[in-house]
């Protein structure tokens, strides 16, 4: 199997495929026997067994992630997964080891090859969907809980039903994958655990603060305690003898009463506590939006590759209300920052559905005008948004012939919604869009989108008048014309 594509000299990228494929092909058994070479003692030889196999995973893995960076085409991953796959099924000759590396790398890519076999599939290519098919159908198979299905280890087995539930939940696992984490996040939860003691801490100082103070016990004529609040006369579940013991228990907290200079040093402090929220009133959680007075917001791209893995499980799982949450927590519409956040996630997102079909693209264009109805994104953030996704249509399109008609959709459904106005095509969109020759195609494209109209109104006729190039003008006698074509 040829790792590589043809027509691309990129050195760097030629040596690492080269790498993979040299990895790929070599036989775990054979990395084995040449890493215990000369080793008696039967632990070591069993610890350097298990690094191997462990390593072969990790490979597994960065093959995967490779496929996710556009390094390896799908292409070539449909040639690797049913090679991790063979054996014959019914006579249980399967490599086990390599059924792991087929999960592994599954969790790792099964979204997104899922997601392109199926845009494959829509303009008439079967060949990526259906070799998947023949995959999930053995993996069905090796997995199935029946007496008569293949004789393979309950371990496999139960990672094999893992994977199957992960596809079916949206490639959502049921356990957070531990991974390491960025100094930034080390410091973040630091300050979350500090913040945690010092809570405790609190709470502990205002529960002792509220503690009863012990009073003076009341004695009667023939010396016994009275117990106060109680209905009866007296009680004589303490004698006398208990009253000694409670009268040294006050004598010593009455030396350990404190003196004036305390008093005084106390007295200082309330009154620092007490002048503390007036000034930091400013600062308060009511001088910010509701639900994100103690927020800490990721930076812009980080944000937005979030927003692309959320919209990924909203497509799948079809909660509309998780993915609206999700984008609010990420956005926080009305703090600092959260028109640049905005912004970024429409654009990546943008840049995502472009590749998808009309359904998804439709599915984004409600997630996103709630949004915007429902104040979670801010007007401003929508002209900056779609900047870039108008500026690299005409390359887009060379890849994903249908991103020009999601575009003008979702241009479209903006306008709708009032986030945009139509002749952004005129004033802010970038240059190199007003000056290829499709922007007045393109305003064509969104007016329809919008309905009858939009199309009859004169401001909009007036703009794609201005958009329409010298070529336009030659084949088109008016704009009218050019909207009836």
């Amino acid at each position: 199997m040829d790792f590589e594509e043809p027509g691309k000299n990129k050195r760097f990228k030629k040596m690492l495929l080269a790498e993979c494929q040299k990895e790929f092909e070599t036989d775990t058994n054979t990395k084995i026997e040449k890493a215990v070479e000369g080793v008696e003692d039967e632990e070591e030889r069993q610890l350097k067994a298990d690094l191997v196999k462990k390593h072969y995973l990790g490979h597994m893995r960065f093959i995967g992630e490779l496929y996710k960076g556009d390094l390896i085409s799908i292409k070539i991953m449909l040639m690797v997964l049913p090679q991790l796959l063979e054996g014959n099924i019914k006579e249980g000759d399967m490599d086990e080891e390599k059924i792991e590396c087929f999960a592994k790398l599954m969790t790792v890519i099964g979204l997104i090859l899922e997601q392109q076999s199926a845009s494959l599939r829509d303009i008439g290519k079967n060949d990526a969907s259906e070799r998947l098919s023949e995959c999930w159908d053995k993996v069905e198979l090796l997995a199935s809980k029946k007496n008569n299905g293949p004789m393979i280890s309950n371990r496999i087995k139960f990672m094999l039903q893992d994977l199957l539930e992960m596809k079916k939940n949206g490639w959502t696992s049921r356990r957070k994958e531990e991974s390491a984490k960025t100094i930034e996040e080390i410091h973040k939860d630091a300050a979350k655990e500090v913040r945690r003691i010092s809570s405790s801490v609190s709470r502990s100082t205002s529960s002792n603060s509220l503690r009863a103070q012990p009073t003076k016990p009341a004695v009667d004529s023939d010396g016994f305690v009275e117990v106060l609040g109680s209905g009866r006369g007296f009680s004589r579940a303490k004698s006398l003898g208990n009253l000694k013991m409670e009268t040294q228990d006050n004598q010593f907290e009455n030396k350990s009463k404190p003196s004036s200079v305390s008093k005084q040093l106390d007295a200082s402090l309330n009154q620092q506590t007490a002048e503390k929220p007036k000034k930091s009133a400013a600062n308060s959680p009511s001088s910010v939006p509701e639900n994100h007075a103690v927020s800490e917001y990721l930076e812009p791209s980080k944000c937005a590759n979030k927003a692309v893995r959320c919209f990924k499980e909203y497509f799948v799982s079809g909660d509309a209300n998780d993915a609206v949450l999700t984008l609010d927590e990420l956005i926080g519409a009305g703090t600092e920052g959260s028109v640049k956040r905005a912004a970024k996630v429409l654009e990546s997102t943008i840049l995502m559905v472009l590749e998808m079909k009309s359904e998804e693209v439709k599915k984004f264009q409600e997630i996103i005008m709630r949004c915007y109805k429902e104040k979670k994104m801010d007007q401003s953030s929508f002209s900056e948004g779609l900047y870039y996704p108008l500026e690299a249509l005409q390359d887009i399109v060379i890849d994903a012939p249908l991103a020009s008609t999601h575009l003008a959709s979702i241009f479209a459904s903006f306008v709708k919604g009032g986030a945009i106005s139509f002749d952004y095509l005129l004033k802010s969109s970038p240059e190199c869009f007003r000056t290829d020759g499709e922007a007045a195609r393109f305003g064509v494209n969104v007016l329809k989108s919008i309905g009858d109209d939009a199309l009859k109104a004169k401001s909009s006729l007036d703009v794609l008048e201005q958009l329409m190039t010298d070529e336009d003008k030659t084949k088109y006698a008016s704009v009218i014309d050019m909207v009836a074509s």
